[in-house]
């Protein structure tokens, strides 16, 4: 039987599995409104300022803004250039992509716009965003840590979980960046019988994605501003809680929004919805915090942090394909 012919059978399947993939959340979310006062949720939101509410919608300007600072950073040491607009413009594109996509995967569709507007080889634009993203989930992993230990007496089984997948991330990252390492294994795969027709491509794809590649030391600071920047991300949302009167400390609020975003980060949602949800519940239950509100706040929070630039990032998208035609 051809390749061909097995792709094809594939194909159906892969394109099903990546329809039904986001229902998870929905399905989630679906059973966590169909057993609580939805009038309680609507009470609530009425209850909010409209001053405080419009605020609220720029809430993620901050975060955006030192992700962009974060992502220049990797983006100058690579040695690719490109103005702070165009890598803000790249930011709200990807939310779009990834907003469309289970577990934001599609967000990785940024590396066709920075490539174009880099000029820079697209393995060399690839290599730079997988850097991004993997210093990001660290520094969660981190703070999701410090959680787990202060959340230990409570819920003993995170601490180890948390930690096993930090320390398999930490090592798969370092390694990553041994670019010589990766460079001779590849090739010396390639040298074999049946690739040795691909191998001067490849050869120079692989070239190419590790091209400029930055050293350990040069992560050093972009991985400080990830970590203040989910800081700032949960501290928003602390603030942001209060409107829907939930009285948690600081402290306990920002580490157990830490251990429900990598819970989140599981690709089997839109962006968390649904697992957000249900994660918040289980861990809020600790401080006698109803329902109602914790399902109010993390809607709220989705529609400003991921749904408002989600539109922003569409309609970029829409401008810069009719620029580019």
């Amino acid at each position: 039987m051809s390749k061909d012919i097995i792709s094809k059978k594939q194909n159906p399947i892969i394109k099903l599995f990546h329809k039904t993939l986001p229902l998870i959340g929905i399905i989630l979310l679906i059973y966590i409104l169909a057993n609580i006062d939805m009038g309680k949720i609507i009470n609530l939101f009425s209850q909010i300022p409209p001053l405080y509410s419009l605020l609220s919608l720029f809430a993620s300007a901050p975060i955006i803004l030192l992700t962009n600072y974060q992502w220049q950073l990797l983006l100058r040491k690579q040695k690719i250039n490109i103005s702070h607009t165009c890598s803000i413009k790249n930011l709200f594109i990807g939310f779009f992509y990834g907003f469309i996509t289970p577990g934001g995967l599609g967000g990785y569709t940024r590396v066709f716009h920075l490539k174009d507007k880099s000029g820079e080889p697209l393995e060399k634009c690839l290599s730079n965003l997988i850097i991004l993203n993997t210093i990001n989930f660290i520094s969660l992993l981190l703070l999701g840590i410090i959680g787990g230990f202060i959340l230990s007496s409570k819920l003993p089984y995170l601490l180890p979980i948390i930690t096993t997948i930090f320390l398999i991330e930490l090592v798969l990252f370092l390694v990553f960046l041994k670019k010589d390492i990766w460079k001779r294994f590849f090739k010396k795969i390639l040298n074999s019988r049946f690739l040795n027709s691909f191998g001067d491509k490849i050869n120079i794809s692989i070239d190419a994605f590790y091209k400029d590649f930055p050293k350990h030391r040069d992560i050093l600071y972009p991985f400080t501003v990830s970590t203040i920047g989910w800081i700032v991300n949960f501290s928003e949302l602390y603030l942001i809680s209060r409107l829907f009167s939930i009285n948690v400390p600081y402290m306990y609020f920002i580490l157990i929004a830490s251990i429900v975003s990598i819970i989140a980060s599981i690709p089997i949602t839109i962006y968390g919805l649904g697992t957000r949800e249900i994660t918040f519940i289980a861990l809020f239950s600790s401080f006698n915090v109803m329902p109602e509100k914790i399902i109010g706040l993390s809607l709220f929070w989705f529609i400003i942090i991921w749904v408002i630039p989600s539109v922003i990032g569409a309609v970029i998208t829409v401008i810069e394909t009719r620029s580019n035609q």
